[in-house]
């Protein structure tokens, strides 16, 4: 199906990718299974400079499911230029962003549409997001730091999201015209190519909130959040948590908050060495080293960023 004309056009399904092309084509064919019929939901496609076939992938495929389809380069590298081209490209009322890499359900996007007419006064939006392991959960890993995956389940209910608490982009809707006032995500946070770095998602909540605006959660339209070998590397976990640490400081507006940030990772360290114990009365010492590793990561990213 080709792209339907913008003002016709209620949610802009958004998918930012670089060099996941593989996933990116199973994603693509759960959106074609999708049993919501109505021609005003469109799929777009943001490519960030891949180099693994994406392009010649894109430029051949042809979507056969009931929703529209259509994709857009965008040449500066990062996910925050990427997101930020889906909303100015888009011309629906709401951008939900997904993940390249995840499983749908067939309701999903009704799901949303559903939720979207329930609530007609909200600026942001986020779904659950499971983690699913390809290949199975490596023993090292410890299931505590899912969240460091993509795992979202803070409520079990529709609700407003409680302070503190914030959507994630793996399953994240915005009101296009409310973000674009606030001037969307911003660009020196995120990631970038194999930049791990992270904040604006959190950042762009806090805007949103300050402004006044609605943060509301969608418990029924979940997804499964793949993880595939490439991700579960002692190298790409020591990166990923270096990453989250730089993201934090980077967003940090005053002393006050890296105040507070530093107060809560001396908790999460307290925290994370009683789990570690109980991972090395299970036998698990692996997972204990990774958990106690990625606590002394964050911080080291957070004091490394400039």
């Amino acid at each position: 199906m080709n792209g339907i004309p913008k003002n016709q056009i209620r949610l802009t399904v958004a998918i930012c990718t670089y060099n996941r092309c593989a996933y990116l084509r199973d994603t693509l064919s759960d959106l074609a299974k999708q049993q919501y019929s109505d021609r005003d939901v469109e799929i777009l496609v943001v490519n960030n400079n891949s180099t693994d076939g994406t392009v010649e992938f894109l430029s051949g495929y042809v979507h056969e499911g009931n929703l529209g389809f259509r994709w857009v380069s965008e040449a500066r590298q990062g996910l925050s230029y990427a997101r930020n081209r889906a909303l100015s490209e888009s011309g629906a009322q709401y951008v939900l962003y997904i993940d390249d890499d995840v499983f749908l359900d067939e309701d999903f996007i009704e799901n949303w549409i559903q939720f979207i007419d329930a609530n007609p006064t909200m600026t942001e939006a986020g779904g659950p997001i499971s983690v699913h392991f390809d290949d199975g959960q490596p023993q090292w890993f410890p299931m505590v730091l899912k969240q460091m995956l993509g795992h979202h389940h803070p409520y079990d209910q529709d609700q407003n999201y409680r302070s503190g608490d914030y959507p994630h982009g793996g399953n994240m809707l915005f009101h296009r015209e409310s973000a674009l006032k606030l001037g969307g995500f911003n660009v020196d946070l995120g990631r970038s190519g194999t930049n791990l770095s992270g904040g604006e998602e959190k950042e762009l909540n806090r805007r949103i909130i300050q402004s006044g605006g609605i943060v509301r959660y969608n418990a029924a339209s979940g997804l499964r959040h793949r993880i595939g070998k490439d991700r579960l590397t002692k190298t790409y976990f020591k990166k990923q948590a270096r990453g989250i640490g730089i993201g934090d400081r980077n967003s940090a507006i005053s002393g006050t908050d890296a105040i507070r940030w530093m107060l809560l990772q001396s908790l999460k360290l307290s925290g994370s060495i009683i789990i570690a114990f109980g991972y090395l009365i299970s036998l698990r010492p692996a997972a204990a080293k990774a958990l106690i590793q990625f606590r002394l990561e964050v911080i080291k990213g957070y004091f490394s960023a400039e």
